[in-house]
């Protein structure tokens, strides 16, 4: 796929006000580039936005800002202009980048994802109760500050009961089957949207890669509200994730959560536990309690997964295996019960192949993980 030709270079001046730094990234919507806005001394991220009517664009952002940006999990807009048939929206700069950077850059721990999305619903909870509905919830659209996540990119919102809209556009691979069919947009729009953000931080997913590849098949996703089930679970997810996500994608809004603070308060009571990072498909470590934790597969006649908390062995979680598929399926239950902070995996005697009597463990499917 060819680079990215940016409209704008480091160096250029945007009506004699914003100094380009370097592109922040770009989208179906526009550029966003890091700049100075000069007259102020104040750095900002400024996007670019093509549309039709740039005059009641920039009106309906600088509208949306005075009635969104008091939020602190939203992300300020300093204002718009309108240069040649474009609005230029400054927002508030975070260095930290956003969580679709972050999932470019390397595994992202389901801890920090969960966190993350958590705090983007109380924004959106924050716009649905002034009657606006987002209509582009992405991980590039959560910015990760220094310790807090924001919420940005309001270029898409409507107004559902005024019918006041900034476009026609909204992101089609996460909109809800009633906003693809029949143009239906509610807060439970945005909420199916938030759960297939959070499905895709949980899988550690930072593109489409090959869900896409079949373009009738992922069409049909869309517009059957089925792109959780083609997306899938990775198998190290705890089961009380997997229930929360299944409802918060369900194709019918009426099964879905009734709002964005009931989708945050069932990832409230989750009270993950350990935050894992995924060093190698051999190895995850995490600290806890003040101690390094890290489970490992181990190749061999007989394939393990070892448990060390600091320099013992655990041994309750530890096992030999007959064959590579047990063991690692293990390790993915491990990881996915000691997350929530469960104890061992319950544990049976079996017999590998050889006939003797093996350390392994009664290994559940994914869907029983707890």
């Amino acid at each position: 796929m060819p680079d990215h030709t940016y409209r704008v270079q480091p160096g250029e001046m945007l009506l004699n006000k914003f100094e380009v730094i370097r592109p922040l990234g770009h989208g179906h919507f526009g550029e966003v580039h890091h700049v100075i806005n000069r007259p102020v001394g104040r750095p900002a991220a400024l996007k670019t936005i093509e549309v039709t009517d740039p005059t009641t664009h920039r009106a309906a952002i600088e509208a949306q800002a005075q009635n969104l940006c008091s939020h602190d999990h939203v992300v300020k807009i300093h204002g718009a202009d309108v240069i040649n048939g474009f609005v230029l929206i400054e927002m508030e700069f975070i260095e930290g980048g956003s969580l679709g950077d972050r999932l470019m850059q390397g595994f992202v721990p389901l801890i920090d994802g969960v966190q993350a999305v958590k705090e983007v619903l109380f924004a959106l909870e924050h716009a649905h109760t002034r009657g606006i509905v987002h209509r582009d919830v992405k991980p590039a659209n959560i910015m990760l500050a220094q310790n807090k996540a924001k919420l940005s990119d309001f270029g898409t919102i409507i107004q559902p009961h005024t019918g006041i809209r900034v476009t026609d556009l909204f992101y089609q691979f996460h909109a809800a089957p009633e906003a693809v069919n029949s143009g239906e947009f509610s807060p439970l729009g945005d909420v199916f949207a938030a759960g297939l953000t959070l499905l895709r931080v949980a899988n550690n997913m930072p593109g489409w890669g090959t869900v896409i590849d079949d373009a009738g098949a992922w069409e049909t996703d869309l517009r059957n509200g089925t792109m959780a089930r083609r997306i899938g679970f990775k198998p190290y997810l705890p089961r009380a994730l997997k229930t929360i996500l299944r409802k918060a994608c369900d194709p019918d809004p009426a099964r879905r959560y009734a709002s964005a603070a009931a989708f945050r308060e069932a990832l409230e009571r989750l009270r993950l536990a350990r935050r894992w990072v995924r060093v190698s498909d051999n190895e995850w470590i995490c600290e806890s309690t003040g101690r390094i934790e890290a489970v490992r597969y181990v190749n061999g006649r007989h394939p393990a997964v070892e448990f060390f908390s600091g320099s013992r062995r655990q041994l309750d979680l530890c096992g030999t295996f007959g064959t590579e598929r047990e063991a690692r399926e293990h390790m993915d239950r491990v990881i996915a019960e000691t997350t929530m902070g469960h104890t061992a995996p319950s544990r049976r005697p079996r017999s590998n192949r050889n006939g003797t009597q093996g350390a392994g463990v009664s290994v559940a499917m994914a869907d029983d993980i707890s």
